[in-house]
């Protein structure tokens, strides 16, 4: 039963793909103050231990912390030394909320609008993963960060504007960041979808069995539409609730995974004849924090993690 995530960082269209690019971006601060106008105690923060590999569960308690104030990702606040720490953290934040949910560790976790072989980036091999692999078409907002434990398990398929095909064991993963110039017209995105199963295909690996990442749909089930008319195959949402609680909230829930959760952008849609679905959750966007020495969280993007165990 392997299992896969995906979380954007908010990056912009900078061609240096450093941590610069990516340190409390407009949307990212967007997201911060939404989650900050209630400043109920409702983020389950996980112990975690640098010093270990991040797939290593570490047991103990979830401490419940509130949002820390508004303002507090605001532009030219934190260093990008202490941005990436934040990353960091959230990285291995995902890897213990993924252990408690699914009662196993996690084999893949990518990382859009983020470039993996820029140097700057190079110590989130600690936290996320061995790099399997990154791919980037010149600027931050459209790269891919692949990392794994076991690198030698996963093959990258290709890649293009917008996406990055990996298959892992035996099942044809593709995880995307999908341009609005294509997301929003149903012609456009399906033949988006098209070329990307004919390039799985004619590599010899079969069709696409999953879609996971952000799709900037307008609709809560076009993505699975515009799949299912690409490939011939039935695609669905592996997530139906029209409520969203990820698994790092206690007590509080969403009605979308963008910045002001209004919007279903971040899915993970399944090829219903290829592979059956064991579990689907989210992650919010926010990470541990110390606030004049309490325990707090920030929001370091602007849309949520999604998670997924599957068989084929």
């Amino acid at each position: 039963m392997p299992t896969f995530a995906y979380q954007s960082i908010n990056s912009n269209a900078s061609t240096n793909c450093g941590i610069g690019a990516s340190n409390s971006q407009y949307f990212t601060r967007m997201t911060h103050n939404h989650q900050a106008s209630n400043q109920d105690r409702w983020h389950l923060v996980m112990p975690t231990a640098d010093g270990l590999r991040p797939q290593i569960p570490i047991h103990g308690p979830a401490q419940l912390v509130a949002q820390a104030p508004q303002g507090f990702m605001g532009k030219n606040q934190h260093s990008d030394a202490q941005f990436l720490n934040m990353i960091e953290g959230k990285a291995r934040q995902t890897h213990q909320h993924l252990y408690r949910s699914l009662g196993q560790t996690c084999d893949l976790l990518v990382y859009g609008e983020m470039d993996g072989s820029n140097s700057e980036w190079s110590s989130m091999q600690q936290h996320a993963g061995n790099l399997v692999g990154s791919n980037t078409t010149g600027k931050a907002c459209n790269s891919f960060s692949i990392h794994a434990a076991n690198t030698t398990q996963h093959t990258i398929l290709g890649s293009g504007m917008g996406w990055t095909a990996v298959r892992s064991g035996n099942i044809n993963v593709v995880f995307v960041h999908v341009p609005n110039s294509i997301a929003k017209k149903q012609s456009d995105a399906i033949s988006f979808y098209r070329f990307i199963n004919n390039q799985v295909i004619h590599g010899g690996y079969g069709t696409i069995d999953l879609v996971m990442g952000d799709t900037n749909q307008g609709t809560d089930s076009f993505t699975e539409d515009v799949l299912s008319r690409a490939t011939g195959s039935t695609f669905s949402d592996a997530h139906s609730s029209a409520s969203i609680r990820p698994s790092d909230s206690y007590e509080r829930s969403f009605s979308g995974t963008n910045s002001t959760a209004s919007k279903k952008y971040d899915v993970a849609i399944y090829n219903t004849s290829t592979i059956r679905v064991n579990q689907v959750g989210y992650l919010s966007q926010s990470t541990p924090v110390a606030v004049n020495d309490a325990s707090m969280s920030a929001a370091v993007t602007d849309h949520m993690g999604i998670f997924i165990s599957v068989t084929k």
